[in-house]
Order: C-alpha cells, then structure tokens, then sequence
C-alpha cells in the first residue's frame, strides 16, 4: 500500500497517475487542510481535469482514506522490520531506543502521508476516522506491548499515558524538526534519554 520513496520533495511528474494524485493531495491536505482543498485544486496541481481523478478516487473522501491508511503502513511497517532486526537478547533500552529510531525515520522518509495524518486526523469526516480506526489500534497495541514488556512495572494508567506522551513527542516533530538541519538519530537519541530516566523511576 505505502509509496516506496515519497518524501515531501519527491518530483511528482515522474510519479504514476494515481501516485501523483496522492502525493499531491497529500501535500495540499497538509498545507491547507482538508476542508479547504477542493478535488479541483488537487486536479490542476497534477495537470489533470478534475473528472479523470474519478477515475482513480470515487470521491475526496476515498482518497484521504488511502491517504491515511498509506501514512499508518510505514509507521507500522518500520515498526515490524525493527522488531524483526533486533537480536532476542536486547535490553529494554536498546529496543526502545531503535523502535523510537524507525519511527522517526518512517516519518520523515513518508512525510507528505505521515504528517498528514498526524495533523489533520482529528479533523477528518467521522466515515473516513472510522476507516483508519483499527489500522491505528493495531499500530498502537504494537507499542503497548513493547512498552509493556520493557517496563513491567507500569499499571494499565501508567501503560496508557506513557504510550501517548511518547507518540505526541515523536508525531509532533513533524511541525517543527527540520531533518536537513539535524539527525534523527540525534533527535532518536534525545527522546529517548529524555522518557528512560523517567521510566526507570517506576522500574
């Protein structure tokens, strides 16, 4: 489902019809809002008429439906190819440290679908929320499992508030870090020394 290589710079005119269109609407979702971006608008900036997306997309709707669901898949999909690097015998930091890493680096390597659906998620139609839904839960039991496992002495409440401090500190970079500017290993590094000191106090 995600788009192989489709940064915020990517060169839509060397994109496919129907990837330019959702790399485009993308961009345009994130820069305007959802509300405020007509299917028209989306259709001039891919030189299209606005029917031939009709084409592709039944509706403004579908189309930030897959937006999101693209945007879920490469968090998600970092999540399991780290799971799948680390060796069985890394501690709880360590694990931390390169879940948080694949993350960030899912992000910023989708950003145009990943910011997106950190920023407008709240604010989209309740059928296209609905749709992304339990592409979300299943993303976050991931995290709640890991968190689990590393600091077994975190109540549900503590399991819960931690899990969503973290995301809120990893999704809200996309507002403000400029990775041209610094390292997401760097950054990775931060947040993470930044919630461990606090996570070994309830260990």
């Amino acid at each position: 489902m995600a788009l192989t290589d489709s940064p915020l710079g990517t060169d839509v005119a060397s994109m496919g019809g129907r990837d330019r269109i959702l790399l485009r609407a993308a961009q345009l979702f994130l820069e305007n809002g959802y509300a405020e971006t007509s299917l028209r608008t989306i259709a001039d900036a891919v030189e299209m008429r606005p029917a031939s997306i009709y084409h592709h997309f039944k509706s403004k709707d579908a189309l930030l439906t897959e937006i999101l669901a693209i945007g879920i898949d490469a968090v998600s999909t970092a999540f399991d190819t780290v799971t799948a690097g680390l060796s069985g015998d890394a501690d709880g930091k360590t694990r931390l440290a390169a879940h948080v890493a694949g993350h960030l680096e899912a992000l910023f390597a989708h950003h145009a679908f990943t910011a997106t659906h950190v920023t407008i998620f709240p604010f989209v139609p309740d059928l296209v929320r609905a749709s992304a839904i339990d592409d979300r839960d299943m993303y976050e039991a991931k995290w709640a499992a890991l968190l689990e496992e590393i600091v077994p002495g975190l109540d549900h409440d503590g399991l819960r508030l931690t899990r969503l401090a973290l995301f809120g500190a990893m999704n809200s970079t996309v507002q403000w870090f400029d990775p041209a500017a610094g390292s997401l290993t760097g950054l990775a590094d931060a947040l993470v020394a930044t919630l461990w000191n606090g996570l070994k106090e309830v260990t």
